[in-house]
């Protein structure tokens, strides 16, 4: 009777591991698997260094899409936002065939930016724009965080799935500016001005007009505390010439500084790639800068 009963169990093993292995893949290398019936999905990853700490579990919350053939033809384009962007993510779309190259804006708030008119089979993607909204030539919306990727052409198999890995890089920085000692009626103006507003499918700089950043200022009831200007700017560059300017209150220029060349890249430790946050505290005596210190290396000014 147990020996039956023995017999019956083993066979019912036998049938589990049996269906198992036909409906599911055990094996690490995947071959003899079953495989599906294609398709395509996205899945992106943060470009960081170790210093920026900045976990990709964090991410964004909205993306922008833009679908382009083998031949740089606009197909489509696929918005996502109040959706994490993290590793977790995972943007499934619906092609089975064919050849496909992939742009993606992370971050992209159309309160903020815009992109070049796409008309699906007429647009190529080195006629495609994404540029800072602004008034005339003010920025007054501080622009938001934006994240730039690519992949270059994927060719799709019917028979398995394509998983295309999209590495962001952070196109926006943050820059505080402190400034001491200036008027006691905290009536001076500082602001940036560059021409970075306007950028390719590739993210590199296109031809645009200079574009002035206008700041947040920090609220102080105190005359003696510095003025304090909080700026969102697009992408900066070792080899750039953006400004910072400082003016009083008849407008008159009393501090032209180039933002990059005298200031920020100043400091040996920084890295336009991967650092995203820049403080510039300036001592000033009668708008002359007598001491500079960026992200807390202190500049020697040579003209003092």
């Amino acid at each position: 009777m147990s020996t039956c009963k023995i017999e019956a169990g083993f066979r019912v093993f036998i049938f589990i591991i049996l269906h198992f292995v036909l409906t599911n893949c055990i094996r690490e290398d995947m071959s003899g698997c079953p495989r599906d019936d294609g398709g395509l999905a996205l899945k992106f990853s943060y470009d960081t260094n170790a210093d920026s700490r900045l976990s990709t579990a964090q991410g964004v919350d909205r993306l922008a899409v833009f679908i382009f053939d083998e031949k740089g033809l606009f197909i489509s384009q696929v918005n996502d936002s109040m959706t994490l962007i993290n590793d977790d993510y995972v943007m499934e779309l619906p092609y089975k065939q064919g050849s496909y190259q992939f742009v993606a804006w992370g971050g992209y708030d159309k309160s903020t930016y815009q992109t070049s008119e796409c008309v699906p089979g007429k647009t190529y993607i080195d006629d495609f724009f994404l540029s800072v909204k602004r008034q005339e030539d003010r920025v007054t919306n501080q622009p938001k965080l934006l994240y730039h990727g690519m992949h270059d052409i994927v060719e799709l198999n019917s028979k398995e799935k394509t998983i295309v890995l999209i590495n962001l890089k952070q196109m926006t920085n943050h820059i505080r500016v402190i400034a001491h000692n200036l008027n006691q009626d905290r009536s001076d103006n500082i602001y940036i001005e560059d021409n970075n507003g306007k950028y390719g499918y590739d993210s590199q700089f296109s031809d645009d007009d200079r574009i002035t950043y206008i700041p947040i200022y920090e609220a102080s009831s105190e005359q003696s505390n510095p003025l304090i200007a909080d700026f969102n700017v697009m992408r900066l560059k070792k080899d750039r010439e953006p400004r910072l300017r400082i003016a009083d209150k008849t407008g008159t220029i009393r501090y032209d500084e180039n933002l990059i060349g005298k200031l920020i890249g100043g400091n040996p430790n920084i890295d336009f790639e991967h650092n995203h946050d820049f403080t510039i505290e300036i001592s000033f005596d009668n708008y002359i800068p007598v001491i500079i210190k960026i992200n807390g290396w202190e500049i020697v000014n040579e003209e003092i």
